[in-house]
Order: C-alpha cells, then sequence, then structure tokens
C-alpha cells in the first residue's frame, strides 16, 4: 500500500515504490531512488517515473513534484542541492 507507480515492462504491468518521498523546505517533493547498478528495467520505470511527474505538475492539485536517482549514497546530498538550486533560479 502506499505510493506506487506503475509502468510496462516486457508487456507486463509492474508497480514500483520509491525508495524516498522526500519534501524539501520549499514544498517540492522528490522522488529518489537509490540504484546500485542501473538495469534495462530500472531506465523503464524512470520514463514512466517521469510522465508521472509531468502530468502530477500539470494537474497543479498536489504540489510540485520531481525525481531524481542516485547510483551511490553519496551522492544524494549533491542532488538535493543541486534541485533546491534549479529551482530558486527558475522562480
Amino acid at each position: 500500500m502506499g505510493f506506487d507507480v506503475s509502468y510496462i515492462y516486457q508487456g507486463i504491468v509492474h508497480k514500483y515504490w520509491p525508495d524516498f518521498l522526500i519534501k524539501l523546505k520549499n514544498n517540492l517533493m522528490l522522488i529518489l531512488e537509490i540504484k546500485g547498478r542501473d538495469s534495462e528495467q530500472d531506465r523503464t520505470k524512470r520514463q514512466y517515473l517521469d510522465e508521472w511527474v509531468k502530468a502530477v505538475n500539470q494537474d497543479g492539485r498536489f504540489g510540485e513534484w520531481t525525481w531524481d536517482v542516485a547510483l551511490d549514497q553519496s551522492d544524494v546530498r549533491g542532488i538535493i542541492t543541486k534541485i533546491v538550486k534549479l529551482r530558486s533560479l527558475l522562480k
């Protein structure tokens, strides 16, 4: 139960649950995945996630969302910093 994203991989519908949903101080919601290795299935998931984020942002009723993936845990701080700076530049 909870937040999931449906996607189709090799003709089969799957659901995945992101590793983290992070509400940043600027009210932006970040969907963050931590991956040690990247696979074709992971890239497919992110294509569907990207479509979901675009759709929810266009709808506008659920705030502003973004996503990213860290291939190493040490990347997390840099990803959050990058997203916060980028958003402040766009406003």
